[in-house]
């Protein structure tokens, strides 16, 4: 479980999340326009997250457990806190967009990131 508390800052979430999950990370946009591609797309910049987060009225919890799918860790960041949330898989040197894996549960998405980036070592 991931804990947001009032006044946390979205990198202390994503390093809780790449706690969990090493070859995984977690980033914040500001809304993507329908059909555009993630690329397109503006970061949500430190001092904007902080207040959506300065926002929230408790704290909360975001469900990452091992079965859990991207898709659905995704879709909870972005009800808590009104704006998109898309984890990315490391490949090798590089990350890569979940979107075609999105099914896939978040276990499976960090072994997959483990296997293809054990290659280039």
């Amino acid at each position: 479980m991931l804990q947001i508390k009032k006044g946390s800052s979205l990198i202390s979430l994503q390093k809780q999340f790449n706690a969990y999950y090493p070859f995984l990370k977690i980033e914040f946009f500001k809304k993507i326009p329908v059909g555009q591609p993630i690329y397109k797309a503006e970061l949500i910049s430190q001092a904007e997250s902080l207040k959506f987060l300065d926002s929230l009225h408790d704290d909360r919890l975001i469900d990452i457990s091992r079965n859990r799918t991207v898709l659905e860790v995704e879709r909870d960041f972005e009800n808590i806190f009104g704006f998109p949330a898309h984890v990315f898989r490391k490949s090798g040197n590089v990350w890569v967009e979940t979107t075609l894996t999105n099914d896939w549960p978040l276990s499976e998405q960090n072994e997959e990131g483990k296997q293809i980036s054990s290659h280039f070592k």
